[in-house]
């Protein structure tokens, strides 16, 4: 009896075409996010839309902005982390008065103790309107989220995502800047080390007060890194069935931040293709065609007795 499972030349080829043009998409993704230098994964957690969204922006530190936007906790974060890091890195007198000095210039209060002073208090003062709107609307917004009304017609939930979009951009420039400078203060405090001081007690970390494991900064750096290695091993073939599903459940990640049918998603249709390709790829044994799983795939099968004709 014919068996019609076979595949033919054809259908060969196609799946190693297919396996390696998914694999040098994920790997090109990864070099580009490698190379731009501050890939970050901020902007599509920020736009996930649907029954998940909240799921999906509890990963980004401070969402709302709550702690980031309180001029006084921000102040005491820094002047703390400048105490953390002299006792890290066990600083000398003379370090100490220069750490003063430059913790002075980022933030922190005057010499009287009145006024704060430095560059992160700049920003508040640059962006005050915006933040007080910012603070205003809060109410509005929890109040509408809790209403069932807003939350359970379609179109009113639409609105009520435009409402929280329009907000959010009231303080985005200011909690960018305050991002920027807090990378730019944890640089300044780990340069004020002496090479000595920096070798025995390494790198100091100016940390996030409620940052979670599984956090935006932590999926900044596995995502260009897992690209990569589901790309090379996709192109030579190795381990094809688990880079295959490991492609596909990633790309469903990305079609559930954008759940279909859902007000004001954007479309992933590209995604959800690419993800059912990545399962074929993944089941078909294509890692056996034009690959390295052609190897340990032959050691297994060597010795048994062909198939009675």
């Amino acid at each position: 009896m014919q068996n019609y499972a076979r595949l033919g030349t054809f259908g060969i080829l196609a799946l190693i075409v297919l396996r390696i043009g998914i694999g040098w998409h994920f790997y090109m993704e990864g070099v580009a996010k490698v190379k731009s230098g501050d890939f970050s994964s901020v902007g599509f957690l920020k736009s996930a839309q649907g029954p998940l969204r909240e799921k999906f922006q509890s990963m980004i530190w401070d969402n709302e902005g709550s702690l980031r936007l309180d001029q006084a906790k921000m102040n005491g974060l820094f002047v703390q982390a400048a105490n953390r890091a002299a006792a890290h890195f066990d600083f000398t007198e003379d370090q100490n008065v220069e750490l003063n000095a430059m913790v002075s210039q980022f933030a922190g209060l005057d010499s009287e103790g009145k006024e704060y002073v430095g560059l992160l208090n700049e920003i508040f003062d640059d962006h005050a309107v915006e933040i007080d709107k910012y603070n205003e609307s809060a109410e509005r917004v929890e109040t509408m989220k809790e209403s069932g009304t807003w939350t359970g017609v379609e179109s009113l939930r639409g609105q009520l995502v435009s409402v929280q979009a329009e907000r959010a951009k009231l303080v985005e420039p200011a909690l960018d800047a305050i991002d920027g400078l807090w990378n730019d203060y944890e640089r300044e405090l780990n340069a004020m080390a002496s090479p000595e001081q920096y070798a025995a007690a390494k790198y100091f970390d100016f940390k996030r007060p409620g940052e979670g494991e599984l956090s935006a900064s932590k999926i900044d750096s596995i995502i260009p890194i897992f690209d990569m290695v589901v790309g090379i091993l996709l192109m030579v073939g190795l381990l094809t069935p688990l880079a295959g599903w490991a492609a596909a459940l990633f790309l469903l990640g990305v079609v559930l931040s954008q759940m279909p049918g859902y007000p004001g998603t954007t479309p992933t249709y590209f995604q959800a293709i690419e993800a059912l390709a990545c399962v074929v790829v993944a089941t078909t044994d294509s890692g056996r065609y034009a690959g390295l799983d052609f190897i340990p795939w032959s050691i297994w099968n060597r010795g048994k007795a062909a198939p009675a004709a």
